[in-house]
């Protein structure tokens, strides 16, 4: 479950900071122009994921943990995408491993 909020949290973040305008558009993940061209409803489609993620997590761990926990997440997931992005090295074979691992010791330690 931890996983999933991460992963959930990931996406809206990443979706938007290639809405931003400084970004630019790098194409790492092979959909960041598309992005660019319906900036509007990804802004919305983002914060829809955003809060989400924070129900999500104030149902899994509790009102108080859970927004706690959710912001911490965020701050984790908002630190890597805005160093890793600019050097190019979020693309699918390491988000795939990077999850694969979570989930694995989610299950494993659980």
């Amino acid at each position: 479950m931890a996983t999933g909020i991460s992963l959930l949290t990931f996406i809206a973040f990443y979706l938007l900071y290639s809405t931003s305008k400084k970004m630019s558009a790098m194409g790492n993940l092979g959909f960041e122009h598309s992005i660019a061209e319906h900036g509007k409803a990804t802004k919305y489609l983002s914060s829809a994921l955003m809060i989400l993620s924070l129900g999500l997590s104030c149902f899994y761990w509790g009102l108080g943990s859970g927004t706690f926990t959710f912001f911490i997440i965020l701050m984790t997931v908002a630190s890597l995408v805005i160093l890793l992005a600019p050097l190019r090295l979020l693309n699918y074979r390491f988000l795939g491993a990077l999850f694969l691992c979570s989930i694995l010791f989610e299950t494993l330690l659980f």
